[in-house]
């Protein structure tokens, strides 16, 4: 009888083995070619970094925040992306001199990594996944800065923003149409103006333009 609650107390006190922690990352790429590598992770605090890592010399880091909706946009062509990955996409048996490896980890899902070839037509999935993976990959490289959010920004005369299409314009007027809150704005430097609605030139506008 001691003997076995000896070998109960021994059974209860041996730990198990420890428990995979879940990925810090949302979804990473990881592209190889040769022995050039480039990864960029988006992680689920909202941060993403892109690391290139070239044959020779040192490595570059770049990192910057997300807007929370942008992050909630990441996580949804995660998400979305994830099933259809998960059905479809195969591991080539050759992958020749680069590939692509997709790394996702959406909450409440386990982990799933597929890797691609650089030539070849992806599915929908890894096509829908790699664009938005792209746009990131662009801004980081180009230096700028993430979109803000200006869901609930009210304008006010005398600022400048950032649009979609790479213009800056100033808010020069500002007046009821009847209809709801208008914005009269100038492009640039030169004589055009355009009339926008609150609501057009809060979802056109990525960022305010600081002095």
């Amino acid at each position: 009888m001691i003997a076995a609650l000896l070998a109960a107390a021994v059974a209860t006190a041996t730990p198990g083995p420890a428990a995979v922690p879940a990925p810090t990352y949302l979804v990473e790429r990881v592209v190889t070619v040769h022995a050039t590598v480039r990864r960029l992770s988006v992680f689920r605090d909202g941060t993403i970094v892109l690391v290139h890592r070239p044959a020779a010399g040192e490595p570059t880091v770049v990192n910057v925040r997300l807007e929370p909706v942008e992050l909630r946009v990441v996580a949804q062509v995660v998400e979305e992306s994830y099933g259809e990955l998960l059905r479809r996409e195969r591991i080539p048996d050759s992958l020749g001199d680069g590939w692509v490896e997709l790394r996702l980890a959406p909450i409440d899902r386990p982990p799933l990594i597929v890797r691609l070839p650089m030539s070849g037509a992806p599915s929908y999935g890894a096509a829908r996944l790699e664009k938005a993976l792209d746009e990131l990959e662009t801004r980081l490289a180009s230096g700028r800065p993430a979109r803000e959010n200006l869901a609930l920004w009210m304008p006010e005369v005398g600022e400048r923003v950032e649009l979609e299409d790479g213009r800056t314009v100033e808010v020069t007027e500002l007046f009821d149409s009847g209809d709801g809150p208008l914005a009269r704005v100038k492009v640039g430097e030169g004589p055009v103006t355009l009339f926008l609605t609150l609501d057009e030139l809060r979802r056109t506008a990525v960022r305010r333009v600081r002095p």
